[in-house]
């Protein structure tokens, strides 16, 4: 069923323990080992090749020979074959984008998914999470010689012997097959330990230089998500939940607001809720628009305003038109489009936690890529700069999909409880373009709140199409020196939880 090849310079009994090890994890009887004893003198690549013309089964797995692999591997890595007939070639990490330079981790926080744990000896084990685990293959562009497994009677290339020994063998391979409409993913059913940690040498800038002259014109490569993935969970009904207040400053651009008070009926339940739409200087024929809306929907309610400015306005439509009836208010944005029951998500975080402050969840780009995962503070060592930022902004699938506390949300899809919000003062107005939702989580974090982002439900944030902050930068920048950072120098010690701290 699978056949087994790598290169080893290593002495007999190494060898012996690590095909031992393969036969008593692989997890399925028709096994054939190829195993190549090499002292530099061949390359990977024609060792892999030799082994693809000895091998007798259709799944070859070509791999580094210090690697220890999970129990029945093999028989999920078949099950991952079987269940993706679309996929030729499956690694256990890999790039969903290939850039320029040739050096394809060169924006490895955003591109590269998979999960590899690194155990050199002497050491502590540690794991290089370079996505969320999750329960499909993940489409890349490449990947990673650690681990190739492929269907031969699906590739469309070998391995290319003409470049590089034992560098960009993997890419040399993988990039020929992309091209030629191959599918590459990347696993999770299985865990990988790699027992050394691999460095790039002398021979891998020469590789690459090579690499580069054949294949530097079809670069870069990027492949995007095609779709966005949460989870189909098992939804009990709530009880004694109040009813959310949403509010939706908006102005304008129609077509995106009424996306998103449709995709509110769409994925909740339409009893929880009423939207509140805050315009802010709209066209006559735009305000007759939302009217006639309005009038299609009991629980949708109009309120005008001559001015813009996020926190007032909130802060307004708050104390003077959401009446006590209800418990919890959901401010965002006129450019959100819920991809599940958000409503339900954050209400249930509120139901089974407590000193909740804010609750958000997973947004993505139009895209697909993540826009926010929660907000944290990043700070280079000894505080030589702070910055507020959203977590996992712009990468392909390292999100959560789990409940996880965050030093805060984006007030584009944030629930807050309404008494919470009024124990705090609501959003403080010295803010007009941005902060005003990161100094809110962090004043509810210093009074003893714990602010929380449920990934598991997830909405579109079509940001790029509503906002152009270039005017507003400069202030943004003076409300942050002036205000945000003194608040965190000042409360660092109760925020430190939430402070990412970099190089």
């Amino acid at each position: 069923m699978i056949t087994v090849v790598y290169s080893t310079h290593k002495d007999k009994n190494y060898n012996d323990k690590f095909k031992q090890h393969l036969l008593q994890t692989v997890g399925v009887k028709d096994v054939q080992i190829l195993e190549f004893v090499n002292h530099n003198q061949y390359s990977l690549s024609e060792v892999y090749n030799s082994g693809i013309t000895q091998s007798i089964y259709d799944i070859v797995v070509c791999c580094h020979n210090d690697i220890k692999l999970e129990k029945n591997w093999g028989k999920k890595l078949l099950e991952d074959f079987d269940n993706n007939s679309n996929f030729g070639i499956i690694g256990k990490a890999g790039s969903c984008y290939f850039p320029e330079s040739g050096v394809y981790w060169d924006r490895m926080h955003y591109t590269m998914v998979g999960q590899v744990y690194h155990h050199p000896e002497g050491q502590k084990k540690w794991l290089s999470k370079y996505s969320a685990k999750l329960p499909f293959l993940i489409p890349v562009v490449t990947i990673d010689g650690l681990f190739i497994s492929f269907d031969k009677n699906k590739i469309k290339h070998n391995f290319d012997e003409t470049i590089g020994k034992f560098h960009f063998y993997d890419h040399l391979f993988c990039l020929p097959n992309y091209l030629d409409g191959v599918k590459i993913g990347v696993t999770s059913s299985f865990e990988i330990t790699h027992e050394s940690v691999g460095q790039p040498n002398q021979e891998f800038w020469v590789s690459k230089d090579k690499f580069l002259e054949k294949w530097g014109s079809v670069l870069p490569l990027d492949l995007k998500p095609e779709n966005v993935y949460f989870p189909k969970l098992k939804e009990k009904p709530l009880k004694n939940v109040g009813k959310v207040a949403v509010i939706i400053p908006t102005k304008g651009k129609l077509n995106l607001l009424f996306k998103c008070i449709d995709s509110f009926y769409k994925h909740s339940n339409k009893n929880d809720f009423t939207i509140f739409i805050a315009d802010t200087g709209s066209t006559k024929d735009e305000i007759d628009q939302i009217q006639n809306k309005i009038d299609n929907h009991k629980n949708i309610k109009l309120v005008q305003y001559d001015y813009y400015n996020f926190s007032k306005i909130n802060n307004d439509v708050v104390k003077n038109h959401v009446t006590n009836e209800f418990e919890y208010l959901l401010f965002c944005n006129n450019d959100i489009e819920l991809l599940s029951d958000v409503i339900y998500g954050m209400l249930k975080i509120f139901k089974t936690k407590n000193k909740v402050g804010t609750v958000g969840c997973r947004l993505h780009f139009s895209n697909n890529t993540v826009q926010h995962d929660g907000v944290s503070i990043l700070m280079k060592s000894a505080m030589k700069s702070i910055m507020v930022d959203h977590l996992m902004r712009e990468t392909y699938y390292k999100y959560g999909t789990d409940v996880v506390e965050v030093g805060g949300n984006t007030a584009a899809l944030m629930m807050i409880q309404r008494k919470t919000f009024d124990q705090v003062g609501g959003f403080d107005e010295i803010f007009r373009h941005c902060y005003e939702d990161a100094m809110l989580s962090l004043q509810l974090i210093k009074n003893g709140y714990y602010n929380y982002c449920n990934c598991n439900y997830v909405a579109y944030h079509h940001e790029s199409q509503t906002r152009d902050l270039d005017n507003s930068k400069s202030e943004m920048v003076y409300d942050f020196n002036n205000y945000v950072y003194p608040f965190i120098r000042e409360n660092f010690d109760k925020l430190k939880k939430h402070i990412i701290v970099t190089n």
